[in-house]
């Protein structure tokens, strides 16, 4: 038998790629609004909030694709 990993399934290398192109383009936006540069934040730091973005870009799917899901079953979630 084979151990699994983890309990969810990952996605595949082009879409993580393609989602952290995102999230990278996003956070340059937000710290252009916040009228910053990236030089003034650290490698961590970046890393950090590119990681954040990213968690908030799947999040975002997870409830659009619950949305999709009910309302190809037919279900009223009042969206």
């Amino acid at each position: 038998m084979s151990k699994e990993t983890g309990s969810r399934i990952r996605a595949p290398r082009a879409v993580r790629q393609k989602l952290r192109d995102v999230a990278i383009n996003k956070v340059r936006q937000d710290i252009i609004h916040a009228g910053r540069k990236e030089a003034d934040y650290s490698a961590e730091e970046l890393e950090y909030l590119v990681a954040e973005k990213e968690k908030e870009i799947w999040s975002g799917i997870g409830w659009k694709g619950f949305g999709i899901a009910a309302l190809l079953l037919g279900i009223n979630i009042g969206i």
